[in-house]
């Protein structure tokens, strides 16, 4: 089964095409080409749809990069630790 944090991986390595080496801590929305308005948007479809929550508009605002992701996605109660 996979993890939670390979899951959150994965949504930005299908959804952005990324490699798997471009996805970094260091990841923010239009550090890269692909992280644009339309690649945001698919982003939180992705993430709504493969952990089961809801991103307010206040929260997609918020969700500007790798690590902001992880943060908002842990306060809607997504387990990154003990899984």
């Amino acid at each position: 089964m996979m993890r939670n944090i390979e899951k959150y991986r994965n949504a930005f390595i299908n959804i952005l095409d990324l490699e798997e080496e471009d996805v970094c801590e260091d990841l923010a929305l239009g550090s890269t080409p692909e992280w644009d308005s339309i690649g945001h948007m698919g982003l939180i479809s992705e993430m709504e749809d493969v952990f089961d929550v809801t991103l307010d508009s206040e929260w997609i605002t918020e969700f500007n990069s790798y690590l902001s992701g992880i943060e908002l996605l842990k306060r809607l109660g997504v387990d990154f630790i003990n899984e």
